[in-house]
């Protein structure tokens, strides 16, 4: 490639199924990043409520046809955003909408099968925009024994690495939430990296269940509610918590169903703040639970930069500095020079870049993988 640079539009729509992000980025010849532009294109009421049921329940008919739409939801958000006087880049990377996630194995006719699926038509996409598209990251991962995720470390230790003066813990609170640890030094290394659990879609979800918005801004609700101890403590004994890494979970696993669990075992329903107090309580704990468990891994003090929605939630972080006072300093991921929602489509864009220069992007201490392995496919115009 000489010493042309390449520009590659990330985009991400995530778990909390919300809107489509979208960060350029440009890559020189070394690899070296630099955030060209960041924007997002919210779903529209329809669309979102479509999404939402792509993820609780979509059958062989809504999976064909959802990739398509997806493609097409992308292809709008590509377009609003260059009509709007963003430059256009070499190649879309891409995530596509997860569905469904399925890291541990299980047994179909004595065949131990693992898979994920991130509903996306990319050369639909590709055919709508006139630009190459990238996407289907974590399949190969899967195919030599990872989970498939977390991916965003390898972007993690590309974007934040080299700017740790000490130990560094990257939190990312999307519908769920993922942590990845880069130990600072003259080459900085990523040691671990794992989903903690749910991020704001136990949130979310009951938000939209009681009619109160599609979820709690600035975490208002929670603030003025009492949590239910014993609850939040009887949902932390969940083995997901107390499982080593490597790990990844999903909306196959915290979802709905959680919600209708905690109210069965109410002998009178939680008034809604409440229930969000609550609710928040168990994402921060959960949380909590999983930066201890870095203690052999990681010199504390160390660094917490917190990006994604539960960065703007502000009784989040007030309630997760304060349970994590003297082990780490909470900041945002502002603080490197990364925008809080921007980060995971910066991540993809990073994979992308990778998957031009061929260069393998999984790091199999996050994922479990037997190897390191490219990412991606790619769907020329």
């Amino acid at each position: 490639m000489g010493n042309k640079k390449v520009k590659v539009l990330g985009m991400m729509s995530g778990t909390s199924g919300d809107a489509i992000d979208g960060a350029m980025m440009s890559f020189d010849s070394d690899g070296i990043a630099e955030l060209v532009w960041f924007d997002s294109c919210s779903f529209k009421p329809a669309e979102f409520a479509r999404i939402q049921k792509l993820m609780r329940n979509a059958d062989a008919r809504d999976i064909t046809l959802g990739a398509s739409y997806i493609a097409e939801l992308y292809a709008c958000a590509c377009h609003q955003f260059f009509a709007t006087g963003h430059g256009k880049p070499d190649y879309i990377a891409a995530h596509g909408q997860t569905i469904y996630h399925q890291p541990q194995p299980t047994d179909w006719d004595g065949i131990a099968l693992t898979g994920t699926l991130q509903l996306l038509n990319g050369s639909l996409l590709a055919q709508r925009t006139g630009l190459p598209v990238i996407c289907n990251f974590r399949s190969a991962d899967m195919a030599v024994g990872g989970e498939g995720a977390p991916l965003v470390p390898f972007a993690d230790l590309h974007l934040f690495g080299k700017q740790a003066k000490r130990d560094l813990l990257l939190l990312n609170i999307g519908g769920m939430a993922n942590i990845s640890a880069i130990k600072a030094g003259r080459i900085p290394e990523m040691v671990c990296a794992f989903d903690t659990g749910p991020g704001n879609v136990l949130m979310d979800a009951a938000m939209q269940r009681l009619g109160l918005g599609n979820y709690d801004r600035d975490g208002c609700l929670a603030a003025s509610g009492c949590s239910n101890r014993e609850v939040v403590l009887r949902f932390l004994t969940d083995p997901y918590f107390a499982a080593p890494p490597p790990k990844s979970t999903g909306r196959e696993y915290f979802n709905c169903e959680r919600l209708d669990q905690i109210e069965a075992c109410l002998q009178k329903p939680m008034l809604p703040a409440d229930l969000l107090s609550t609710l928040l309580d168990i994402t921060v704990e959960s949380i909590a639970m999983a930066v201890r468990a870095l203690v052999e891994r990681v010199n504390f003090p160390a660094d917490l930069a917190v990006s994604g929605g539960g960065a703007l939630n502000v009784e989040l972080m007030s309630r997760l500095a304060k349970l994590l006072d003297g082990l780490v300093e909470v900041k945002t991921s502002e603080a490197f020079a990364v925008p809080v929602m921007a980060k995971e489509a910066m991540a993809f864009a990073v994979l992308g870049d990778a998957f031009v220069r061929r260069c393998p992007a999984n790091l199999p201490a996050a994922t479990g993988a037997s190897r390191s392995v490219i990412l991606g496919q790619l769907h020329p115009v």
